[in-house]
């Protein structure tokens, strides 16, 4: 899962992909006729915001096993939030925005409240990445440990990423 990151307000990367994930209330039942209303609706939009974007809907019987909505500071598996720390959240953001970056432990420490005066080796990081890899169950080896360097987001394609977008005004 490619990440679209807005915050300089210009997309650069003309492969860049936007996921955009409708979670259905259980109440009632959708028609497929529905369903293909709103799927039109949204295209139409997305046209109107960018003429010339392609547009591809794929309806999931299942919800998305782990979703990371940065913006609302959420995360989600299997449909249940995943109950995170202030410094476990900024962590796993931090290394959600720089996919396949190695980033030490020292930058983590940076991220988390206190954590620096608390322990200048850098364990308390450590613990951190081992409770959100807990937390994050199966999912839990999306951050790997890279060996005397720090941590690293290695992307997987049940994971999706919700980025903050910001749109242009002409």
């Amino acid at each position: 899962m490619e990440i679209l990151d807005t915050r300089n307000d210009v997309v650069t990367d003309a492969g860049a992909e936007l996921v955009l994930v409708l979670r259905l209330p259980d109440i009632g039942t959708h028609s497929s006729r529905d369903l293909a209303a709103l799927a039109d609706a949204l295209r139409e939009a997305a046209q109107d915001l960018v003429p010339g974007v392609s547009t591809h809907t794929v309806l999931s019987p299942t919800p998305i096993p782990l979703i990371i909505d940065l913006p609302a500071r959420d995360v989600l598996l299997d449909g249940r939030r995943v109950l995170l720390s202030h410094s476990e959240f900024e962590i796993l953001a931090y290394l959600v925005r720089n996919p396949r970056t190695v980033v030490s432990r020292a930058v983590l420490r940076d991220l988390g409240t206190g954590m620096r005066e608390v322990d200048s080796r850098g364990r308390n990081v450590d613990v951190h990445v081992s409770r959100i890899r807990t937390k994050l169950q199966q999912f839990g080896s999306i951050i790997s440990t890279v060996r005397g360097s720090g941590y690293r987001f290695d992307p997987h394609p049940a994971v999706h990423i919700t980025e903050l977008l910001t749109r242009r005004c002409a």
